[in-house]
């Protein structure tokens, strides 16, 4: 066997359609075809020419996982799944999830840890609805518990959003204006002993959330 072709494809002009033996075999990058060192005469083998059609399903693989980082930090589920459906082999996923794990790029800790205080913080969401969100995400239960444990206080984040809200609901009996503020609070996650802790903080009677 010996590639007899190499012919730049319509479509792109990044690739080359690759010819063995006088027939179509694939389209390669440029750059696979200079890295092979691939030309016309050159032999080949059915083993050699598997690993260079593995070699650019990687290499397309790591760029596109790459990409999608770019935008965003994301768990490894919520990456597998976007890999998975982009059509590439679960080998090849495999290989370029545990490079990109070895290399820091991928880490389901350092993520929950990230995502919880900024959510928190910055967000101003309550711990229960991080957790959901981290739960749907893929991340494992161990690392959002763990994560929580180092999460900041909600107790300000939770004084903000009342703070935000408080203004139009001024006009507002005292008892229909704290339901309303806890109603708030308990959709964006914050847990019963919070929103109470806040209430009292605003002179607010005790609230029967269960009337």
């Amino acid at each position: 066997m010996k590639i007899t072709a190499l012919r730049p494809q319509k479509r792109s002009k990044k690739r080359l359609a690759v010819f063995v033996d006088g027939g179509f075999a694939f389209s390669l990058d440029r750059t696979t075809v200079k890295q092979f060192r691939l030309k016309p005469g050159c032999p080949v083998d059915p083993e050699l020419l598997a690993d260079i059609v593995l070699n650019e399903q990687l290499r397309h693989c790591r760029e596109y996982a790459l990409l999608l980082l770019s935008y965003r930090a994301r768990s490894e589920k919520e990456l597998k799944d976007r890999l998975n459906k982009k059509g590439y082999t679960p080998e090849v996923i495999d290989a370029v999830m545990t490079e990109l794990k070895r290399q820091g790029l991928v880490d389901d800790r350092k993520l929950a840890e990230r995502y919880v205080g900024d959510r928190i913080t910055i967000g101003h969401k309550g711990k229960k609805m991080v957790r959901a969100e981290l739960l749907k995400m893929g991340v494992a239960k161990e690392e959002i518990n763990r994560a929580l444990a180092k999460a900041p206080d909600e107790t300000e984040a939770a004084m903000m959003v009342v703070e935000h809200f408080l203004p139009r609901y001024r006009k507002l009996d005292a008892r229909t204006r704290a339901r309303r503020l806890w109603g708030v609070l308990a959709r964006r996650g914050f847990a019963a002993d919070t929103i109470a802790t806040v209430m009292k903080e605003l002179g607010a009677e005790p609230l029967d959330v269960t009337e």
